[in-house]
């Protein structure tokens, strides 16, 4: 029996799910057989609703999937949200902080300028803690053009994502973090509005 790739289970329980995704597969071995070569690079994509997209994708030195929009926002609104460590104080000696205990004491918020107070509530705050507890660590980003045009629609786009560098495959991983992360995300973006 051939054991599938995470790609062919990505695919399956995304079709389970009632999402059918884009794919684009990049073969640029030529040093093998084509019977022994591997996909360069494997980027998976699905429109979810209301252009917020859900994108996987590996490649020979990195992988990622996440969950991401665009939102209108000022040029100096950039930021990163992680999952409070203990060890954050080392790594992240400046942190940007929203002024709610609750907040600050679970999330590190790396910025230059922004401070995301109207984004980052109490509620969007347990909807990424909730995400994070499935175990793999993710990041709320929001940044000018992140995705470097991988995802056409959003091209040179202020993006909003959620996302782990981890390849989520299972339906239980997919199910929790597309339920949860689209709504955060749905979230963030009529703070704004």
């Amino acid at each position: 029996m051939v054991e599938k790739s995470g790609l062919e289970m990505l695919l399956e329980n995304l079709a389970d799910l009632g999402l059918f995704p884009t794919v684009s597969s990049v073969d640029k071995g030529t040093l093998f057989p084509p019977q022994n070569r591997f996909a360069s690079s494997n980027t998976v994509i699905v429109l979810l609703s209301d252009s917020i997209f859900f994108l996987a994708r590996s490649n020979v030195s990195s992988v990622f999937t996440g969950i991401y929009s665009s939102v209108e926002l000022p040029a100096e609104a950039e930021y990163k949200v992680y999952k409070r460590n203990w060890s954050d104080f080392l790594f992240f000696p400046k942190r940007q902080k929203v002024g709610v205990k609750y907040i600050d004491e679970n999330l590190t918020i790396i910025s230059p300028k922004w401070i995301p107070s109207k984004e980052l509530n109490l509620e969007n705050t347990n909807l990424f803690l909730d995400i994070n507890k499935a175990g793999k660590p993710f990041k709320l980003i929001l940044e000018n053009n992140y995705l470097l045009s991988i995802i056409k629609p959003l091209t040179d786009k202020k993006i909003i994502g959620i996302e782990t560098n981890v390849w989520l495959y299972t339906k239980e991983d997919l199910g929790n973090f597309l339920k949860t992360g689209e709504e955060l995300i749905r979230k963030i973006k009529n703070a704004y509005s």
